[in-house]
């Protein structure tokens, strides 16, 4: 260890490439890590005075992995609350049924959509956030409503999943600083809303005790959550937004690792090879090549540390930085704010010496190597820069990645991204291992027009004499170049050929759609000249098990209701009459046919059993059952278009658009969060490319300083010097440039072919050739100031 600090302390210059690497590694791992950590579930804000929250009991997980609960029938709901508010130290037990509202202003619907699904609630609910009302008196009836921000006795127009509405304010709510919604009398929000999701419990006693009272109450009728577990509650478009901000900050984390790596690995290789001689005289003094491997990655371990140091506090003064843009984009939900996380830091710490031991494995493996009569050899030229093992694995990557573009149009829709990824990625390893061969035809192509100058003779033989220094060089350039132009690339492509297949979907020009609202009313959609499906979820009973589906309701001859709602907010329970289409795999997985009963519990809770109209393997949904059927037994379902056979009717949320504008509005909106998380990649790998290729190039130049005193002798001017210097790295830079872009236009190729047989129909390909200049641009600035350095600061006489 002793000798590894004398020679990080004197020699603190040729290690900068991977202080800075693991610095700014740790810094993106660090800021991560706090963000992720900071980034918490929350139980809403209406819950804030119900130490005490009872959900209904499990019966199985949705496609996003959340539990599925089927809602309580508001018979339910009140029988189980009523038996709660007999427990001692509990002062009230509230069923909390919600709905879909949002205010119209001028005929606009305002608020967010997503928050707005369950922005109605009952009167008597109003407790469990300690909402009181400012002035006025509670709604007791239909067309009544208790908001803040209001005046009683004013009148506001409201959007609803009926249609639009006035109702009267009767109090004005406080909301204690938060959106409180909108407040109806207990028996409207139970005619409204789909069933009942939750009772809450206000108490005067000791909390945990009451749980476990609670618990042995209600025994498997129900789930009791006290405590952090109440932060389940958080609802789930809250949730998706805190999971793809976890996306993008794991992304990050794993490519600043990776990339950490990389340029450690990549550091270590040119220093190794740069101190033959040195480590040739160690083990010509008696060291062995465990000490000399123990060495490096004693000598790695300090540098790691110290950036490590560095780095950590860095990224924690950032992290809060990013808190509000993450907001602003819509990668962490409002009043999402960064807190210390002393964790964070620490792994971060850590996390980055492992990375950069990783990157110096190969590096001390090879130095060990070294023979002692190294320390007795000068050469300018690489010794065998392409050793066997190098050959073999480059071949072999060519090939497999070659045999994948091949094979990718007869695969799965659902492999051929994945394929077309592993493809370019075995390419650009391949040309990075191969780039000593490729360089040297590349060099003379790009050389070729300065080849009777003096400076270009220079530039040519010293680039084809250091092959081992310019593929060092090139290779990050490689990597960033070809990655930068594949990922966007392949997404512009993509989103192209997603536009020509969606707008295959809709055999009609136009299409109503929603305009600031999550859905459709039903006044929206009962206006219209055309079709559309309402959605729902049901869960279905088999004999053994009972799983959640999404269904549709359809319009058909059998959509018509059974018969009227029986008391406040009941359904029937029997659809005489009714029945359901099966899409083919639900049928497998349930293990039915046509002909066949399932047991169904709609959405409100209620449950019916239905026969099995048909299996069709074009089904619109898992499950196809009538429309009314569907509004029956989830009043507060949305529709989510309607594809129009004739002019559209004005409707409030609602709005008219040409298929060829919907469709590239969906692509844009999905692609806004793929083009930040691609940039986000970008941007990082950039800045690592940028590290790798300054510090290649600042220690390839500082090791020969002899070769430019010989220079000097020979009569050459410090400018010339500096114009060789400046030419060899463009020369370097534009080879890199010129191999990651071959190989990402052959993966593009090839992914295009895939997605043309998909469609069958021509996809224009889309390579984005400005990317690929800004990347290069930046490389080669860094470059030019990174061999300039050296050689301004150094003297270069003779």
């Amino acid at each position: 260890m002793s000798a590894a600090w004398a020679m990080v302390r004197h020699r603190f210059a040729s290690f900068a490439g991977t202080f800075v690497a693991v610095a700014l590694g740790v810094a993106v791992l660090a800021a991560s890590a706090t963000l992720q950590l900071s980034s918490k579930p929350q139980a809403p804000a209406r819950y804030d005075a119900a130490p005490l929250l009872v959900l209904p009991p499990e019966t199985g997980t949705n496609d996003y992995g959340e539990p599925e609960r089927p809602n309580w029938t508001p018979s339910e709901a009140t029988d189980l609350a009523g038996k709660l508010t007999s427990l001692p130290g509990v002062t009230a037990a509230v069923p909390d049924p919600s709905f879909y509202i949002q205010r119209l202003i001028d005929g606009k619907a305002t608020g967010d959509p997503q928050a707005s699904r369950i922005n109605g609630h009952a009167w008597s609910s109003a407790a469990l956030g300690g909402y009181q009302l400012a002035a006025g008196r509670p709604p007791t009836k239909a067309g009544e409503v208790a908001a803040a921000g209001t005046t009683p006795g004013e009148r506001i127009e409201v959007l609803t999943a009926r249609g639009p509405e006035t109702w009267t304010v009767t109090g004005t709510v406080i909301d204690n600083g938060h959106h409180a919604g909108f407040f109806v009398a207990d028996s409207v929000a139970f005619a409204r809303a789909s069933g009942v999701p939750l009772i809450g419990l206000t108490l005067t006693g000791d909390d945990g005790w009451v749980a476990a009272a609670a618990r042995a109450l209600i025994g498997p009728a129900g789930v009791v959550l006290a405590g952090a577990d109440r932060d389940q509650l958080e609802p789930g478009s809250v949730s998706r937004i805190r999971w793809i901000g976890a996306q993008l900050l794991i992304v990050l984390v794993a490519l600043g690792a990776f990339a950490t790596v990389f340029v450690v690995s990549s550091t270590c290789a040119l220093s190794a090879a740069q101190r033959r001689r040195e480590l040739g005289l160690l083990r010509a003094v008696g060291a062995t090549p465990g000490q000399v491997r123990r060495m490096m990655y004693a000598e790695t371990t300090l540098i790691a540390l110290f950036a490590g140091v560095i780095g950590a506090p860095i990224g924690a003064l950032f992290a809060p930085l990013l808190a509000d843009p993450m907001v602003e984009t819509g990668l962490e939900p409002p009043g999402f704010a960064a807190t210390w996380q002393p964790l964070a830091l620490a792994g971060a710490v850590l996390v980055g010496l492992f990375a950069a031991l990783a990157g110096v494995v190969v590096a001390a493996r090879r130095a060990s190597r070294i023979s002692p009569l190294d320390a007795l050899r000068e050469s300018a030229a690489d010794p065998r820069p392409m050793p066997p093992s190098r050959w073999v694995t480059g071949i072999a990557s060519a090939a497999a990645g070659g045999a994948l573009l091949a094979v990718m149009p007869s695969l799965s829709n659902a492999s051929k991204t994945t394929a077309g990824l592993g493809a370019a990625m075995l390419l650009i390893t391949a040309a990075a291992l191969l780039s000593p061969v490729l360089i040297v035809p590349i060099v003379r192509l790009l050389a070729a027009p300065w080849r009777n100058s003096a400076t270009g003779m220079l530039v040519r033989e010293g680039t084809l004499t250091g092959v081992r220094r310019v593929a060092s060089t090139a290779a990050p350039v490689l990597a960033t170049v070809g990655l930068t132009v594949l990922l966007t690339g392949m997404i512009a492509t993509i989103e192209v050929a997603s536009g020509i297949d969606e707008a295959a979907e809709y055999p009609v020009a136009n299409l109503l759609v929603p305009l600031n609202t999550p859905g459709l009313s039903e006044a929206a959609v009962a206006t219209q000249s055309g079709t559309s499906r309402l959605p729902t979820r049901v869960q279905v009973t088999v004999p053994t098990t009972t799983r959640g589906y999404d269904g549709a309701g359809l319009t058909g001859p059998e959509s018509s209701p059974v018969g009227p709602a029986g008391g406040v907010g009941e359904r029937p329970g029997s659809e005489a009459g009714a029945g359901a289409v099966l899409h083919a795999d639900t049928a497998g997985e349930l293990g039915v046919a046509a002909g066949a009963t399932i047991a169904l519990r709609f959405a409100d809770g209620t449950r019916a059993e239905l026969p099995v109209l048909a299996v069709d393997p074009n089904a619109e949904a898992p499950i196809v059952l009538p429309r009314a059927l569907v509004r029956a037994h989830d009043p507060d379902a949305l529709t989510d278009m309607v594809v129009l056979n004739g002019p559209a009717t004005e409707a409030a949320g609602a709005e008219s658009l040409p298929v060829a504008t919907y469709v590239q509005r969906e692509v844009d909106d999905e692609g806004r969060l793929v083009d930040l998380f691609l940039w986000a990649m970008i941007s990082l790998s950039a800045g690592y490319t940028g590290i790798a290729v300054g510090n290649t190039l600042l220690m390839a130049v500082a090791a020969r300083r002899a070769e430019l005193r010989v220079l000097r002798l020979a009569g050459a001017t410090r400018r010339q010097i500096l114009g060789v210097l400046a030419a060899e790295s463009l020369l370097a830079v534009g080879v890199g440039a010129v191999l990651g872009a071959a190989v990402a236009a052959i993966s593009l190729l090839g992914i295009r072919a895939a997605v043309e047989s998909e469609l069958g129909q021509a996809v224009t390909l889309v390579i984005p050739w400005t990317a690929a200049a800004a990347v290069t641009t930046g490389c080669a600035l860094i470059a030019l100031v990174a061999a300039a350095v050296p050689t301004l600061h150094r003297p270069t006489g003779p």
